[in-house]
């Protein structure tokens, strides 16, 4: 699988991709700042002069599955569009970051909210296979004492490791499985992480109006072999965690890991935040 970044942002994600050796990763910025596959896009001054001064990137090295990853708050994102025209023949999915706005200029707030809703738009029209949203303000709830100088680093790591296990477990046969694919008009989605030991839930985005959960478990040969009521709580936990017009449903994963692990992805054909600041 391919993973781009596109901007700082959306750069500094995909960097964490590196090192996972399924994914070959590209970044799209103004400053190279020693990163390899690097397309340079000329810094402008405004969202507008992004667009307009826009010089068709060569992407011929960008085949198959893709990720793009970006948000919508720098004036870079001017491009965005552009480079999905480029990118449409590719099975394509954008990886959303949504950025803390609660201090940021209106200015800011106004273009992140327009890209916010243009992507959401590109998903509903099956212009992408998926839009996947996280608010940096709901993930970094998954945090615990982190120092300031440490912040992103952690941020960025929590949000690609658990992207990275859940493409991981959509690869893996699972043991049990109850999955349900989505329908086609839920394309727009997230997804967070589960302890595993009191199933205490964390999710990256507050999706609204989910249709469908699917619940990923992955468990030691330890936990499999000696907890014996495991798969009544995993069904209680799901079933529990079903709602009107939402199904909820799980995979069971036999893992090499030395401790077990568990993901959720919620999927929405609902418009997100409709009626932001109207």
């Amino acid at each position: 699988m391919n993973v781009i970044g596109l901007g700082g942002a959306g750069c500094s994600l995909a960097k964490h991709f590196e090192i996972y050796p399924q994914y070959k990763t590209y970044f799209i910025d103004t400053d190279k700042e020693g990163r390899e596959n690097f397309f340079k896009v000329e810094r402008q001054e405004t969202h507008e002069d992004y667009e307009a001064a826009y010089k068709q990137i060569n992407t011929q090295s960008i085949i198959g599955e893709t990720t793009l990853i970006t948000t919508g708050s720098g004036n870079i994102s001017g491009i965005l569009l552009r480079l999905l025209e480029q990118l449409k023949d590719h099975k394509l999915t954008v990886l959303y970051i949504r950025p803390d706005m609660s201090t940021a200029r209106e200015d800011v707030v106004l273009r992140e909210n327009m890209v916010f809703g243009v992507l959401q738009e590109y998903a509903r029209s099956n212009l992408l296979s998926r839009l996947f949203v996280v608010s940096n303000a709901v993930a970094e709830s998954v945090l615990d004492n982190v120092s300031i100088v440490d912040y992103w680093k952690n941020l960025n790591t929590i949000i690609s490791s658990t992207y990275h296990m859940l493409n991981v477990f959509d690869n893996t046969e699972p043991l049990l499985s109850t999955l349900a694919d989505p329908k086609e008009t839920s394309r727009i989605a997230t997804f967070g992480v589960v302890a595993f030991n009191n199933l205490d839930e964390k999710i990256f985005y507050d999706l609204q109006k989910p249709r469908l959960k699917k619940y990923f478990f992955g468990v030691t040969e330890k936990t499999l072999n000696e907890e014996r009521d495991l798969l009544q709580k995993i069904r209680s936990y799901v079933k529990d965690k079903s709602e009107e017009k939402c199904t909820a449903c799980f995979a069971i994963y036999s893992t090499d890991y030395e401790q077990n692990y568990a993901y959720v992805v919620q999927y929405a054909s609902l418009i997100q935040e409709q009626n932001l600041d109207s």
